[in-house]
């Protein structure tokens, strides 16, 4: 929910999205980037989905992206993208470039495409982070 109520780097306020990442250590990165780190601890957990390769019918590159695309404000070209994706219904899922580590891609759900309940729970655990990434009892 936290998306359609703030928006995102990929998406308008309004509208639901869901952020995941092509693995589990850029999903940590990647909240380790975007919380409050005090707020951070040992009760986090992770969903492992399988989305199949076939629904991922879009990919942004980082060459298609300006140089300004990975500031922590977000830019106005990637709220375009992914808010005209949504919008148009073509896939349920659309790989884009991670602000993170640009090496790496997220995945983006849109929960409300009709292909959403293709999208499987494989598993789900706690991340037992390292207590250094963690804030301090």
């Amino acid at each position: 929910m936290g998306a359609k109520i703030y928006g995102g780097r990929w998406n308008e306020v309004g509208l639901p999205l869901v952020y995941t990442a092509d693995h589990l250590s850029l999903a940590v990165l990647e909240m380790l980037a975007n919380q409050i780190r005090s707020l951070v601890d040992n009760t986090y957990g992770y969903i492992e989905l399988e989305v199949p390769e076939k629904l991922i019918t879009k990919t942004i590159k980082e060459s298609n992206l300006g140089i300004t695309w990975r500031q922590s404000h977000y830019n106005e070209q990637t709220v375009s993208i992914g808010t005209n994706w949504l919008l148009s219904q073509d896939s349920v899922a659309m790989s884009v470039p991670s602000a993170v580590l640009a090496q790496e891609s997220n995945i983006l759900l849109n929960p409300l495409h009709k292909d959403f309940n293709k999208i499987k729970t494989i598993r789900e655990g706690e991340l037992n982070l390292d207590g250094r990434l963690v804030k301090e009892a």
